[in-house]
């Protein structure tokens, strides 16, 4: 009696193990939909069914909610950064389909994310914490309409940071708790940042950016990004650190530019220009008009000097050496140096051999 009670409560746990593991799902794909978006060409199309249709092409946000933990990520695909969509409808939001909304109790939206969309969480009812990066820079309306359990928005920034880079648009951002209905701005928590800045050889800032961390002392590794045509001249690529309260810090990356030429002029066709320095380099060396100023041959006891400036575009070239009497002296100190070493090496060897003839 007690085997077969003991083997029915064992089958017992087994299957409500096997249910359990069952039930746990995970759901992850593209942000946009396009059952919910292109699959409309039955019917009538809807308003931007166009813009649509391109944006299947390009759009990469990617989603992965976890029915088990219920956290739902949203990170970027291979295209960074980028904007999650402005939905023109709720349904047309994969991660919030009538079968997937109750499991969403987190939602983590990754750096490099650009945008929260319109409804994105929009009657997400068991909804409570979201978590904002500092990369974003617009928080659509209607993101958290009617969602009654939301407590915390994390923001990865200061408060300062949110206020000037974010534009937050308040329509119906707000959730239904109870009888009374608070803003999703009032539940906003804002945590620390540094500030990175990109400059190029001429010392001039072409590109700023804020990373933040939730709270103080939380750990940041920020990478040296790749521009096109600009090359990574500083020391370090990587830096690490830790989050601090109220923490001021600058981050400064230096690049130089690898001077990708064009032709701007076709008046002068010997002109060419870096797109990013704007420095001028000789398309063709044999269309300039030059004007010399200065040419001294190298000689013996004269230096090489060459000065002259195209008269079409302005380039100029200058070519110097010094004289050849130089590189003689050069040489005959070397064989100075060479001489008097072996010298002094070969005189004490000479003389231990004598002593040792003199002593047998």
């Amino acid at each position: 009696m007690k085997r077969f009670i003991f083997c029915a409560l064992f089958l017992t746990l087994l299957m409500a193990a096997f249910c359990i593991c069952a039930s746990a799902e995970v759901y992850e794909g593209r942000a946009l939909d396009e059952a919910y978006i292109l699959g409309w060409g039955e019917g009538e199309a809807p308003e931007g069914w166009d813009e649509a249709y391109e944006l299947a092409a390009y759009y990469q946000v990617q989603y992965r909610l976890d029915t088990d933990t219920g956290e739902l990520r949203i990170f970027c695909g291979e295209k960074k950064p980028q904007k999650m969509l402005p939905y023109a409808d709720g349904n047309w939001v994969p991660w919030t389909k009538d079968h997937m909304r109750p499991y969403i109790k987190t939602v983590i939206i990754e750096e490099g994310i650009l945008s929260v969309g319109r409804f994105s969480f929009d009657h997400c009812e068991n909804l409570e914490t979201v978590y904002i990066p500092s990369s974003v820079l617009r928080v659509d309306q209607t993101c958290f309409y009617e969602c009654p359990r939301l407590k915390t928005i994390y923001y990865a920034g200061t408060e300062k940071d949110f206020n000037e880079y974010v534009e937050y648009q308040d329509v119906r951002n707000s959730y239904t708790g109870g009888l009374t209905e608070r803003k999703a701005l009032d539940l906003f928590v804002f945590g620390e940042s540094i500030t990175v800045l990109c400059k190029n050889q001429d010392g001039e800032v072409f590109r700023s950016y804020i990373v933040g961390g939730y709270h103080a002392g939380d750990a940041y590794t920020v990478t040296a990004q790749t521009f096109e045509g600009l090359t990574l001249d500083s020391k370090k690529t990587t830096v690490t650190g830790k989050f601090k309260k109220g923490d001021t810090k600058q981050i400064v990356f230096e690049y130089t530019c690898n001077h990708e030429y064009q032709i701007t002029d076709e008046t002068k066709p010997c002109s060419s220009f870096c797109i990013w320095c704007e420095c001028s380099d000789p398309a063709v060396d044999g269309d300039h008009e030059w004007n010399v100023k200065a040419d001294v041959p190298r000689g013996l006891f004269t230096d090489r000097l060459l000065d002259k400036e195209c008269t079409i575009c302005g380039a100029t070239k200058h070519e110097s050496a010094i004289a050849y009497i130089w590189y003689v002296g050069a040489g005959a100190a070397i064989l100075v140096i060479v001489a008097g070493v072996a010298c002094a090496i070969a005189i004490p060897i000479r003389r231990k051999r004598k002593m040792k003839d003199m002593t047998w």
